[in-house]
């Protein structure tokens, strides 16, 4: 099971830049449903259908996660751009990111500064040992997300979307030790 409310402050907020990352609420359910309209989104991840309806937006709100889930909310205007997640994988101290950012919102560095917060969230609140991301093989806007964020390949294996059916994938690993050096790194800049 993934972090969830008896593990830290209800719904932290952590903020870049550009956005602000906060618990999704149930009035996200419109504009989440709108952005999952265009299938090459649904496509890229593992999780998303496609069509995607409003009933399955208020579904996915309704529904205890699994995951630790923020909305990614541009701060300039408020407007919902995307989700992040983390996962538990085979124990609590192994997570796995996932994120998807709307086509009206892709190109302006969203994804990557939804991706950092996130991932210093999981190692200095959530205490990971690890965090992977996986992409599909085909998508390069992801894989520069993944590299601007300082993870490792660590190989390709085939993975299961519920959109495009059995595909090739690449993941990618940060462990604790090379996390804290990018950010020592970043503090000489």
């Amino acid at each position: 099971m993934c972090p969830g409310p008896d593990d830290e402050p209800p719904s932290p907020r952590l903020l870049t830049r550009a956005l602000n990352l906060r618990a999704p609420r149930l009035t996200d359910a419109p504009a989440i449903a709108e952005l999952l309209q265009d299938r090459r989104i649904a496509e890229m991840t593992a999780r998303i259908p496609h069509p995607y309806t409003l009933r399955d937006a208020e579904t996915y709100l309704l529904t205890p996660p699994d995951d630790w889930v923020r909305a990614v909310e541009r701060r300039s205007d408020g407007a919902l751009v995307g989700i992040v997640s983390l996962r538990a994988l085979e124990r609590r101290a192994q997570l796995e990111i996932g994120y998807w950012i709307g086509r009206p919102f892709w190109n302006q560095g969203y994804a990557t500064q939804a991706a950092q917060a996130v991932i210093d969230h999981a190692f200095a609140a959530l205490e990971a040992e690890w965090v992977e991301a996986r992409c599909r093989a085909v998508n390069a806007a992801s894989r520069r997300v993944i590299g601007k964020c300082g993870f490792a390949y660590s190989g390709t294996a085939l993975s299961d979307s519920l959109v495009a059916g059995r595909v090739s994938s690449e993941r990618y690993r940060m462990d604790r030790r090379t996390w804290a050096a990018l950010k020592s790194w970043g503090a000489c800049a």
